[in-house]
């Protein structure tokens, strides 16, 4: 997708800098071509072992319609986390069977906006959840379908500050089988998944191996007492984005400025997703269930990370601080959790090399993309890409001394579509409410 041509950063075979002189910056600009490709590299490495798969798009990751109708083309299905997203997936043109909804907290009028959209697929984090979903599922005389989450309760998990927090969701061991009960001695709710997240980022799919071991013996047990078949098994997501990287290789990722051939491949993600399909055959088969329940994976990052770049202008440069006409506002991920490439997209005569800290536009003084990053002396005026900016970006951005930019999306045939405008002053205070004229 990214490449150097005589020293000039390309898209998709559009000059950047081109691109820069031609749209104001900051701005974000997708590829219809790697979303695309990234979401089939997926499909065929799941199907590997012929059984039958869903992916369910993760739409919190980046819930732009753009992207989304893209997705929807595709054949995927989604997963929405709020009824204002369940009704733009529906105008987006996903099909109420396709959609899941998931929250950590329900009420009673949310769940019923949702049923009223013809949605009835929820996943279940606590008993809470089984109450409410059937009390509204008995008044409403609606068919609930539930996913039951099991907590990440993976023996390492207790010791990583992230697996500490994803813990509070889901059903703990002493409490699945309860729930598996109540939903089967419950009128309107009918248990058809069990699902499972594993975190972010998981760069070996084994790490999903114990969680997936517990779904199978569940479903087994299940099927033997009660002789209900599940008809799927979720693995969520954490599938990796090939280019950016975690805090523990930082050290050596913050100075690379040469693309590695590897970021412009599917084949990662394909074999990745292979693999996860073997693991997942081998699980089922050994439980001996006489009908396999269908994979599904909830991917989002690996669709749209690398799908995307924000495009930004260096404003001011004052020693080593570099101050960029982007913001963290909507580049929201901890640079010193995961870091990327920050690509010049010019580079031609560019010789000597410093290293720079990189400042965002905005006063919030954790406005901070990057520190200590090895780039070629900068002036003002300069263009850089942040890559993997397709995922937790614009859906993550918020109002703080700034607004968010617009965002392109270049077609495959070449062209480019502004899928979003940039913000501006009527967005920040259309939700205000002013009496009188004041």
């Amino acid at each position: 997708m990214l490449n150097y041509r005589d020293n000039i950063l390309h898209i998709e075979g559009k000059s950047l800098p081109k691109l820069a002189e031609e749209i104001e910056t900051p701005f974000f600009l997708l590829s219809e071509s790697r979303i695309r490709g990234n979401y089939n590299a997926l499909e065929r490495g799941l199907s590997s072992s012929d059984i039958r798969i869903k992916i369910r798009y993760c739409a919190k990751t980046n819930n732009e319609a753009g992207v989304l109708k893209l997705l929807a083309d595709c054949g995927s299905d989604i997963l929405v986390s709020h009824l204002s997203e369940a009704q733009l997936a529906l105008l987006c043109g996903f099909s109420p069977e396709k959609i899941a909804f998931q929250r950590p907290v329900l009420t009673e009028e949310e769940v019923r906006s949702v049923l009223a959209l013809g949605v009835t697929f929820f996943h279940a984090y606590r008993m809470e959840h089984l109450d409410i979903l059937k009390r509204v599922a008995d008044e409403s005389d609606v068919e609930v379908r539930i996913s039951l989450r099991l907590r990440n309760d993976t023996p390492i998990s207790r010791f990583l500050p992230i697996g500490f927090l994803s813990s509070r969701l889901g059903f703990n061991s002493s409490e699945i089988y309860p729930a598996v009960e109540f939903i089967l001695e419950s009128r309107g709710l009918h248990l058809r998944a069990l699902n499972f997240y594993r975190g972010t980022q998981q760069g070996n799919p084994q790490r999903y191996h114990y969680l997936l071991r517990k779904s199978a013996n569940l479903a087994s047990r299940i099927y033997s007492q009660h002789g209900i078949a599940i008809d799927e098994i979720n693995m969520g997501g954490g599938i990796p984005s090939p280019s950016i990287r975690g805090a523990v290789k930082r050290r050596f990722w913050r100075g690379q400025t040469n693309l590695r051939a590897s970021t412009n491949s599917t084949n990662a993600l394909e074999n990745y997703a292979r693999r996860l399909s073997e693991q997942y055959y081998q699980e089922v088969q050994s439980v001996g269930l006489p009908k396999h329940p269908i994979l599904a994976l909830e991917p989002g990052r690996s669709i749209v990370g690398n799908a995307g770049v924000l495009i930004t202008r260096v404003r001011n440069v004052q020693g080593r601080w570099v101050f960029l006409d982007a913001s963290r506002n909507y580049l929201g991920e901890n640079p010193f959790l995961f870091t990327r490439y920050i690509l010049p997209v010019d580079m031609r005569g560019r010789d000597s090399f410093r290293y720079y800290h990189l400042s965002g536009s905005t006063l919030n003084t954790t406005d901070v993309i990057d520190l200590w990053r090895h780039l070629p002396i900068l002036t003002s005026m300069d263009v850089l890409a942040l890559c993997d900016a397709g995922a937790y970006s614009i859906s993550r951005s918020n109002r703080y001394a700034g607004m968010a930019p617009a965002i392109y999306l270049l077609k495959k045939d070449g062209s480019l579509r502004m899928i979003r405008r940039p913000e501006e002053s009527s967005d920040l205070m259309s939700p205000m409410i002013f009496k009188n004229g004041e």
